[in-house]
C-alpha cells in the first residue's frame, strides 16, 4: 500500500498544471487583486485601496465581463470604483449618489454607463421599484417593480438585463427583468411559496431552482423569462435566495458548493450533481487540507470556492489561521486532485469569472 501511494503521489507531481486566474481579497486594511499568469507561473497584485480607495468594508462588489465594480457607503452617499482587469482602465465616481427618505436602497448593480439600484418607496410601504441613472451624465428613471413587496435579493445584470427576485407579502417568490433599453419591466414568474435561486448558464440561459427537498432546475431563455425545460433533481441544493454567484451549469453537469451536515470542520465544499445520472460527486476536503497544511505549514480555512469552466477545475481560496493575514489559492481538478497551491498576503474572497 505504501509503495503504491508513493508511486501514484509522484506520477501525479509531474502531471501538475497551473490555472490562470484572477483574485480578490483583503486584509485588515486594504482591498487587494492578484491575477496569476499560467505560463510564467507567477503573479502581479495590486492595492486597490492605494489605487481605487476600496475600503475593507465595502458593500458589495459587481463583476460585468472583465469590469469590476466596488460599492461604498459614507456620510449619506454612495461612491463607485470601478476597474477594467483586461485594460487597466480605473474610474472613481465619488459620492455619486446621496441617500434621501424617498428611496429605502436595497441593492444596486451597474454596467460601465448606468447603476441600477433597487429600492422601497418611502413610509415603509411595500411598493418596489428600480432607479436607473447616468453615471456620466444627467438621464435618471423610476420604474415600478411590483407592489406588496415584502422583501428582494441578489440581483443579475446578464446580457444587458437586470434580473431580479424577490417575494411578496404572501409569500410568493417571484422573478422579473428590467431592460434598460426600453426603460421597462417585463413578464413576471411567480413561483409561490417555494424560496428561488436563479444564475447564468454556460449555454446562455436562465437557471432557477426551487429550493425544497428533491426541487426542480427550470431553464428560461434570457430574453423574455419564457420556459425552456425543465430538470428533476433528489437533492436539495441549499442555495440562498437570490442570484447566486458559485453555480455553474455546463451541459448536465451543475458544479456548485454543498452543504456539510453539521457538526463538521467545513461549511460547505465544491461538488458535481448530474441531472441526468442524478450522481453527485463531492470532493475529499479533509484530503485536500490535509495537503495543503502540509505544505504551508499551516493550518488553513476555505473563504471562497468556485468552479473554473475556462480550466475545468475548481479554485478555492483559504485563510491561514492566526494573527497575520496570509492565505492562498488551490486550483483542484473536478477530480479531487491537488493541481496548484498558490499563497497570498490576504485573503481570498472572489474570483473574476471568465
Amino acid at each position: 500500500m505504501g509503495c503504491s501511494s508513493d508511486l501514484e503521489r509522484e506520477k501525479t507531481s509531474t502531471t501538475k498544471i497551473s490555472a490562470d486566474f484572477l483574485v480578490i481579497g483583503e486584509d485588515l486594511t486594504s482591498v487587494f487583486q492578484y491575477s496569476h499568469d499560467s505560463e510564467s507561473d507567477s503573479g502581479t497584485t495590486f492595492n486597490l485601496t492605494d489605487e481605487l480607495g476600496v475600503p475593507p468594508n465595502y458593500l458589495t462588489l459587481v463583476q460585468q465581463n472583465e469590469v469590476l465594480s466596488f460599492y461604498s457607503f459614507a456620510q449619506g452617499s454612495f461612491t463607485l470604483a470601478i476597474k477594467n482587469t483586461s485594460t487597466g482602465e480605473t474610474k472613481i465616481f465619488e459620492n455619486f449618489y446621496t441617500n434621501t427618505p424617498e428611496r429605502s436602497i436595497t441593492w444596486g448593480i451597474n454596467n460601465e454607463a448606468n447603476v441600477f439600484f433597487g429600492y422601497f418607496g418611502a413610509l415603509g410601504g411595500g411598493n418596489f421599484a428600480l432607479h436607473d441613472l447616468q453615471l456620466e451624465g444627467t438621464d435618471r428613471e423610476d420604474v415600478t417593480v411590483d407592489f406588496n413587496v415584502g422583501a428582494t435579493f441578489r440581483p443579475l445584470l446578464y446580457k444587458e438585463k437586470v434580473y431580479i427576485a424577490f417575494r411578496d407579502n404572501q409569500g410568493n417568490y417571484k422573478l422579473t427583468f428590467y431592460d434598460p433599453m426600453t426603460m421597462s419591466t417585463g413578464r413576471i414568474l411567480n413561483f409561490g411559496t417555494v424560496p428561488i435561486s436563479f444564475f447564468s448558464t454556460e449555454s446562455g440561459n436562465i437557471a432557477v431552482v426551487k429550493n425544497e427537498l428533491n426541487g426542480d432546475m427550470e431553464i428560461y431563455n434570457p430574453e423574455d423569462l419564457s420556459f425552456k425545460e425543465s430538470y428533476e433533481m433528489d437533492i436539495s441544493l441549499g442555495f440562498a435566495p437570490g442570484m447566486i454567484d458559485d453555480a455553474v451549469l455546463v451541459g448536465n453537469e451543475l458544479y456548485f458548493n454543498i452543504i456539510y451536515p453539521q457538526p463538521s470542520r467545513f461549511v460547505k465544499g465544491p461538488a458535481i450533481y448530474n441531472l441526468a445520472t442524478r450522481e453527485t460527486t463531492v470532493l475529499n476536503l479533509p484530503d485536500l487540507v490535509g495537503q495543503v497544511e502540509t505544505e504551508i505549514g499551516k493550518a488553513i480555512n476555505f473563504t471562497v470556492q468556485v468552479y473554473d469552466p475556462s480550466h475545468d477545475v475548481f479554485l478555492m481560496g483559504y485563510g491561514t489561521f492566526g494573527d497575520d493575514a496570509e492565505g492562498g489559492v488551490v486550483a483542484t481538478s473536478v477530480d479531487g486532485e491537488l493541481l496548484q497551491q498558490t499563497s497570498l498576503p490576504f485573503f481570498p474572497t472572489y474570483f473574476l469569472k471568465n
